[in-house]
């Protein structure tokens, strides 16, 4: 299959040292994820072939027509595909991870953002810190949102409500970044964390898909190309 292809054929490069360490400092070593053999069947019908990668600490981008399975190749990695036969092993940070262990430490955004609109943006992430960071005191827990806010230029927006088709609220390009506030918040602290993203910027409009992928560039530490480093929106 094309995607196998693709993928065998930029494994050897993906998680060079070199590679490794300009896009991910000096620190990162080996490869944050990786699957071998994964395949994905629904009764009859093949969904997924088997196929295997593995990706380096930073940013990659996964890129294929309509239908190539993308999204299941997604869902699989993130622990959430119950239905259907699955071959294959994943891993995280080179340990073997199942499902659920995945499900705990993989950050997934789906492609439509299910938010509650009545709330305030900093109302939900509280919410979620609380939910999913039972462990963590109070003002741990605090920081942890008021980081999260900042890292995606949200803080002038935390007492906004998010909105919904009923009522007034965030733009896309902002709800957006509130879904990945909130994949954020749930791996914070694991050492093997990863997001993964699913379509993050369908149906926006230019400024605000640069807006979420300067936020997500800035996460990673990799820089804009210098004819798209506009200045960053006010925290």
């Amino acid at each position: 299959p094309l995607l196998a292809d693709v993928q065998a054929a930029a494994a050897a490069r993906e998680c060079s040292p070199a590679r490794t360490a300009a896009r991910a400092g000096p620190a990162a070593s080996g490869s944050a994820l990786s699957w071998s053999g994964v395949a994905y069947d629904v009764g009859r019908k093949r969904i997924l072939e088997p196929n295997s990668h593995r990706l380096c600490p930073g940013l990659s981008c996964l890129i294929g027509p309509s239908g190539a399975g993308k999204s299941s190749l997604l869902g699989i990695l993130a622990g959430r595909k119950s239905r259907g036969r699955l071959r294959g092993t994943v891993a995280l940070g080179g340990v073997r991870a199942s499902s659920a262990e995945r499900r705990l430490q993989v950050g997934y955004v789906t492609q439509d953002d299910v938010l509650p609109g009545t709330s305030t943006v900093a109302e939900h992430l509280h919410f979620h810190a609380r939910v999913r960071l039972p462990w963590l005191p109070q003002e741990q827990r605090a920081a942890v949102v008021a980081s999260t806010l900042t890292a995606l230029s949200l803080t002038r927006k935390a007492s906004s409500l998010i909105g919904d088709a009923h009522m007034r609220g965030l733009s896309g390009g902002e709800r957006r970044r509130v879904s990945v506030a909130v994949e954020l918040i749930a791996i914070h602290g694991s050492p093997r964390g990863v997001l993964l993203m699913d379509e993050p910027l369908s149906g926006l409009d230019s400024t605000n898909a640069r807006l979420v992928v300067a936020a997500l560039c800035d996460l990673v530490g990799v820089a804009l190309p210098a004819n798209d480093a506009a200045a960053p929106p006010p925290a």
